[in-house]
């Protein structure tokens, strides 16, 4: 991240502290509004009680907190990502066939879908992962839908990646 960007971020969430910070202040002291007719709104909030109303505090807080909220979240902390290659072999007594693979890694939510992959030749398939974990990864194709239930059959290979992070899968189609 460049220096402005750390500057930018930094700024904002100095700004988001005053604000939360003054408006909690401000509650503390309870400086109430009062509207032109001369009433004062109590708010009940439960577990912390009954508040007159300062709705400039009350918003000088939640627009700081979104404010550190957001930029915290847009900035978060990424791990760094790996990547792990499925080299997919299709065996096919048709060689014209050409399935869709998915590749997945496990336990983490990683998947990648190759449309068209050729019969009878390996192809390589890349999943970035993050990089402090370990990945079963799993190669898998529909083979067969029945029109009926609408249950289908899959074509699938699991297993751990190498120590290059590479998965060989042979799925077999003519089963």
């Amino acid at each position: 991240m460049n220096t402005e960007s750390l500057v930018l971020i930094a700024g904002v969430l100095l700004i988001a502290f005053v604000a939360v910070a003054g408006g909690i202040v401000a509650l503390i002291r309870q400086k109430v509004v009062v509207d032109q007719a001369g009433h004062v709104t109590d708010i009940e909030i439960p577990l912390l009680g009954r508040f007159r109303s300062n709705y400039p505090s009350i918003a000088a807080v939640v627009i700081g907190t979104l404010l550190a909220f957001g930029t915290l979240h847009m900035t978060g902390i990424k791990p760094s990502k790996v990547p792990i290659t499925a080299k997919v072999f299709v065996a096919s007594s048709n060689g014209q066939m050409r399935p869709n693979v998915i590749v997945g890694a496990i336990p983490r939510e990683y998947r990648v879908e190759q449309p068209q992959v050729a019969a009878s030749h390996w192809k390589e398939i890349k999943v970035f992962v993050d990089k402090s974990k370990t990945y079963g990864v799993i190669v898998y194709t529909p083979v067969h839908i029945d029109p009926e239930t609408g249950s289908t059959t899959l074509a699938a290979v699991y297993g751990t990646p190498d120590e290059n992070n590479v998965f060989e899968a042979r799925l077999e189609l003519n089963k």
